[in-house]
């Protein structure tokens, strides 16, 4: 990437890199730009997750980094999926999840969210009926 920027043809990318450090076998979770701009935090989003799940995900997970539960993040992350679902008109309900422990990393098979559009019946205007 860096060669690609320097060149002023960059890969017009954002990454979230994640792992295991290999000195203290502690957790990594960062971020890289198309200008190779870098940070580390313990939630990250790219794209329109930034500004509509990054929120939800600082509120559940920071100060509780420790304490968090696989299955509790799999509930946030689906959480922030679902809310961007149903923000995205143009997005779909199916993800994976990928999860990186000591032990290596899984990636889920697609699964879809559970949604619920009854709350639509009653919304008027805007040319509904």
């Amino acid at each position: 990437m860096y060669g690609r920027r320097s060149k002023h043809n960059p890969l017009w990318n954002s990454l979230v890199v994640g792992g295991i450090r290999d000195n203290d076998g502690g957790t990594f979770l960062g971020f890289v730009d198309l200008q190779g701009t870098t940070y580390e935090a313990s939630t990250i989003a790219t794209g329109y997750g930034a500004y509509i799940a990054q929120p939800l995900l600082r509120k559940a997970v920071e100060g509780n980094e420790e304490t968090l539960t696989e299955e509790e993040a799999a509930k946030v992350l689906d959480d922030c999926m679902r809310v961007l679902f149903y923000r995205d008109a143009r997005s779909s309900n199916t993800i994976q999840r990928a999860t990186i422990n000591a032990s290596g990393t899984t990636i889920t098979a697609p699964y879809k969210l559970d949604t619920e559009w009854a709350f639509a019946e009653s919304v008027r205007g805007y040319g509904a009926p």
